[in-house]
């Protein structure tokens, strides 16, 4: 909003002050016209529709690693259906992250809300990045009226900003929730291989053997990894989401300013 505001009474004494401050008898023109101020327009709306033809590329990519973190969380429910003795380590071990105390079937669940909640979230923004394209090749650049451009640049501020903020939030969720399952999977991987006296007293405690199988031992190993990886790729995307979003926010805050200027300049 101050950026906006900064280029509406910018442009507005642009405008209404005229070219020069030489004084003179004979009223001033304006030394910017509605059709000028067009052409601004859609060079910002341009730019934003080459980012985001950009992103359309890295699109399919994102699919899959959202798939194969799908894969590898149903992996890591398995784990602990399978192994009695992974399940009963998991149940003594605190979550190492502050804050978070939920058991292990909770962690599971949560996350794979949050890959439903992405997955309607990303659906949702293809959509608004597909409309937003699919409109600004319809407008002509020699023949483009300022209402066209400032209709593209209302829907990129309300509906493709705040689909591209909703996609990034959830991807955090996601983040957050693998993170702390590949922490945990750390835990347990280091709990199993362990044989400290506190490690072997909570084994006996809860009935399982010292000696986990090297098969349940790798198992976890894999498990962690995987999820490693594909918070990797989830970091990489946010990181590229938030750098083209505030890419976004810039070009359709002054492609709005221009074209209302614009508007109000054919009155």
């Amino acid at each position: 909003m101050v950026l906006k505001s900064s280029l509406l009474i910018m442009c507005i004494a642009l405008i209404f002050g005229g070219c020069t401050t030489a004084p003179t008898p004979a009223a001033q023109k304006p030394c910017i016209n509605a059709e000028k101020l067009n052409i601004y327009g859609l060079n910002h709306l341009e730019l934003v529709a080459k980012t985001l033809r950009e992103e359309k590329q890295n699109n399919k990519s994102f699919e899959i690693s959202m798939f194969l973190l799908n894969k590898t969380l149903n992996e890591y429910s398995d784990l602990f259906k399978s192994s009695a003795q992974i399940s009963n380590v998991a149940r003594f071990l605190p979550i190492p992250y502050a804050g978070e105390v939920c058991s292990t079937t909770k962690l599971i669940s949560k996350t794979a809300l949050n890959l439903a909640q992405a997955a309607t979230a990303f659906n949702q923004y293809k959509a608004s990045s597909n409309m937003f394209l699919d409109e600004f090749d319809k407008l002509n650049r020699n023949t483009a009226t300022s209402a066209e451009i400032s209709r593209l640049a209302v829907y990129g501020d309300t509906k493709l900003l705040a689909d591209a903020k909703n996609l990034e939030l959830s991807l955090k969720d996601i983040s957050e929730s693998t993170a702390t399952m590949a922490a945990t999977m750390q835990s347990i991987s280091e709990a199993l291989n362990k044989t400290s006296g506190y490690v072997n007293q909570m084994k006996n405690y809860v009935g399982v053997d010292n000696d986990a199988s090297v098969e349940d031992k790798g198992k976890v190993v894999k498990n962690r990894a995987s999820m490693m990886s594909a918070l990797s790729g989830l970091n990489q995307k946010i990181g590229l989401l938030e750098k083209s979003g505030q890419a976004y926010r810039y070009n359709i805050a002054k492609a709005r300013a221009f074209s209302e200027l614009a508007l109000e300049l054919n009155k």
